[in-house]
Order: structure tokens, then C-alpha cells, then sequence
């Protein structure tokens, strides 16, 4: 039996995932977008498509398991061919080298669901992966690609125990990551590099070691296994296989981390202002004038607001209350008609200055006011009377989903409730 509080996520993610209609799902074989792909599948039938990308960074092992399990649950499965070296500067590895990646197959995968069409493009991020550098994340918000699993709520834990209730091979199944995230920054990638890695981490495995990881660092190999399997790693005889083994791969050293396996251990390399400095940047380039800092949140003030693209309108939305900051002209465009705004007069607009738990403008620093519409009184608004943003809280939201007003955007301004 399901915890009572993984339940309630899980039947959020069916009633989610049938409110799409059809999809796309980014399939890797991995632990999470196996559990979407057959929840997919369950509450869509054929209406959904498993997609794996084949590429120079995605170890045959895992291609291998997508494959079988794809064909043991009988859903729709296709493979694509990809490759990362026709990315302009993916072979000098910069730190947000997964957002061009990502957004390379996310591409791919939005024309394969309009050829088809499919209404939307599904990946398997949780909310887990909510606290690390993943700049591949900022790709999926600009393309629009929903996250089923983090907007109910589900952690990385809660889709394993998730997954065994299900009786899905992948539940207890390692984190794995693609190959071009064993080097550091700016360490140049090649495809003999990547074959070599793979050939050494393929050997861990064939003994017998699940959790692996091989970090390149020019000709010295840093092994990361799980803390617990570290003497193992270090036996004498098993010890002296690895090390010949690895000398023939080319390397000159063998080491070992003692901190064992830990996901985005390369991000030591840089520091965190830089690492925020990649998650602001403007990677695009395609939109001039584009909205491209990250913002505070005017209602929980420590979270950022993430950049929307929905169809013609851009918005700001936080992970964390969904709710949602517009420019004006934006706002009218997502709600697919102009409103009429009651602005307070002076007086009103004095007074709830002086509520110290008014939301703040993410723009202007500065109070916001509560305004209503003319056309919907019931529907509450926070405006900032220097730039006209408007704010509208996640409950808010669903009022006006609920009264048909987003149909222009329909579940892409709830994308994360």
C-alpha cells in the first residue's frame, strides 16, 4: 500500500497527465521517465509516444534497458538519432553545455509531437532536481516541455517507491547521467573520449559495482562508487584488474574519491556566483529586448521567478506558489482578451502601501496593489503602479482557468500545479 501522501500525488500526476490529452514523453530508460512513460501510457493508451535519443553520450546499456522496457509494458517507443558534435561549441564543454543539449532534443521532440500532433512534450524532471545546477531545465521552460512528475509534487524518492508499487523494473534502478557530464568544464569532448569512458565504467559494472561514475581529468580516471563499495573497489585483486584495465583504456592514473558517488560533483570546479551567472544568461539570443534575469517571486521572495513561453505570450511563473508575473500586454495576450483593471484611487493605493505583508514587485522593489477587474470582481490581482506588472497567485490562476479565461494558454500557466 501506498504512503497516504504519495497517493494523493500520484492520482494528481494521473488526473495531470489526462488533462493533457496526448503526448510526447522524453524517454530515457532512466528511473523517472520510465514511471511517466508507463503512467503515460496507462491513463493515455496510444495517445502517448516513448522517445529515446540515441547519441554519442548515451551509454548502448541504457539504450538496451529503454528498449526492453519499453516492450515489456507495450507502450509506444521510438528511437531517434541524435548527436551533440553538430551543437556549435558542445565539444568545449562551458558549464551550461546541457542547456544547448536539452534544447537541441527538446526541438526535435516538439516536431515530432506537432507532426503527429501530439499537444505536449513531457520530460521527466522532479522536484528533487529542483536544488541542483541544471541548465538544461531553463531549455524546457523556453520551449515550453511540461514535468508531470514536479507538478504533482512527486520527490526522487517518492517515484521509486512510486515505481516498486507499480512493479516497474527501474525502482531501485541508479541515477545515471549522460557521458559528457564525466568531464569538467571546459575540458574538451571528443567521441574517443566518451568511448573510453564508457568501455571503463562498462568494466565497473561487469564487476559487479552498481553505482558508477568515471571523472575524467586529462589522463587521471577519479572512480566514484557508493561510499559502501569503496573497499571493495580497493581489494587487491579487484583493485589490479581496474588499474590494468584502465591503463590499457589510455589513462596513466587511477583514482579514487573518497566522498564517493555524488550527482554534479564537477560543479565544485566553479563557483556560485558563476554558476548563477550561466542559469541568468541569455542563451538564446534570438529574441532581442527578451526578459532574461531571474526575478524574486513577490510572494515567497527567496525563489526565482522562471521564464514562460507560451505559444505569443512570455511570463515569469515560481516553482514554488505558481504564481504567475506579467508584463501587461502579456498578461491580456495569456488570458486571450483585454481587462479592464479597477485601479485604486490614491488614497486606496496609500493605504495598502502600508501592509507589511503586501507582495513585492520583482521588477520595481516596491509594494504591490490589489486591483480587481471590472469584468470579474471575484478575481483578485496585485499590480505595481510604477511598471503596471501584474501578479497573479496560483489560487487565483485557477480561478481563471476554472472560468475558461486561459484558453489561449490553457494548462501552460498551471504548468507546475
Amino acid at each position: 500500500m501506498l504512503p497516504s501522501n504519495i497517493e494523493q500525488k500520484y492520482r494528481k500526476l494521473i488526473e495531470l497527465i489526462r488533462g493533457l490529452g496526448s503526448v510526447v514523453v522524453a524517454y530515457s530508460g532512466g528511473t523517472d521517465s520510465t514511471l511517466l512513460a508507463v503512467v503515460c501510457h496507462n491513463v493515455l493508451g496510444d495517445k502517448m509516444r516513448a522517445i529515446t535519443a540515441q547519441s554519442e553520450t548515451y551509454a548502448r546499456h541504457e539504450l538496451d534497458d529503454a528498449v526492453r522496457i519499453a516492450r515489456e509494458f507495450n507502450f509506444p517507443h521510438e528511437i531517434i538519432q541524435t548527436s551533440e558534435f553538430t551543437i556549435t561549441s558542445f565539444s568545449d564543454n562551458p558549464p551550461n553545455r546541457c542547456y544547448f543539449c536539452k534544447k537541441e532534443l527538446f526541438k526535435k521532440l516538439k516536431a515530432i509531437a506537432d507532426k503527429k500532433s501530439d499537444a505536449y512534450v513531457v520530460d521527466g524532471t522532479t522536484l528533487s532536481d529542483e536544488g541542483d545546477f541544471r541548465p538544461g531545465r531553463q531549455a524546457a521552460i523556453e520551449l515550453g516541455v511540461r514535468s508531470p512528475l514536479l507538478e504533482a509534487g512527486l520527490r526522487k524518492e517518492e517515484v521509486r517507491t512510486l515505481s516498486q508499487f507499480l512493479g516497474l523494473p527501474t525502482w531501485n534502478k541508479p541515477a545515471y547521467a549522460c557521458l559528457a557530464s564525466r568531464f569538467p568544464y571546459g575540458e574538451k569532448i571528443s567521441r574517443e573520449k566518451l568511448e573510453t569512458l564508457e568501455q571503463a565504467e562498462n568494466f565497473l559494472r561487469d564487476l559487479g559495482f552498481k553505482q558508477v561514475r568515471v571523472r575524467w581529468h586529462a589522463k587521471i580516471a577519479r572512480i566514484e562508487v557508493d561510499p559502501e563499495d569503496i573497499n571493495r573497489l580497493t581489494e587487491g585483486k579487484t583493485r589490479d584488474l581496474i588499474v590494468n584495465k584502465f591503463l590499457s583504456l589510455g589513462f596513466l592514473y587511477v583514482t579514487v574519491d573518497l566522498e564517493g558517488y555524488r550527482s554534479g560533483s564537477m560543479n565544485r570546479e566553479i563557483e556560485k556566483n558563476e554558476l548563477e551567472g550561466f542559469e541568468n544568461a541569455d542563451h538564446t539570443g534570438e529574441t532581442e529586448n527578451e526578459e532574461i534575469n531571474h526575478l524574486a517571486c513577490p510572494r515567497c521572495k527567496d525563489k526565482k521567478l522562471e521564464n514562460v513561453v507560451a505559444k505569443d505570450a512570455r511570463f515569469k511563473q515560481c516553482h514554488h506558489c505558481g504564481g504567475s508575473w506579467f508584463n501587461l500586454n502579456e498578461l491580456e495576450k495569456a488570458i486571450g482578451k483585454k481587462i479592464k483593471f479597477m485601479m485604486p484611487n490614491g488614497s486606496k493605493a496609500s493605504e495598502a502601501f502600508s501592509y507589511s505583508n503586501k507582495p513585492i514587485c520583482p521588477t520595481c522593489h516596491a509594494p504591490l496593489i490589489h486591483i480587481k477587474s471590472f469584468d470579474f470582481a471575484e478575481i483578485g490581482i496585485e499590480a505595481c503602479i510604477i511598471c503596471q506588472g501584474r501578479w497573479v497567485d496560483g489560487a487565483e490562476i485557477e480561478k481563471l482557468q476554472n472560468r475558461g479565461l486561459l484558453t489561449q494558454v490553457k494548462n501552460f500557466v498551471m504548468r507546475l500545479f
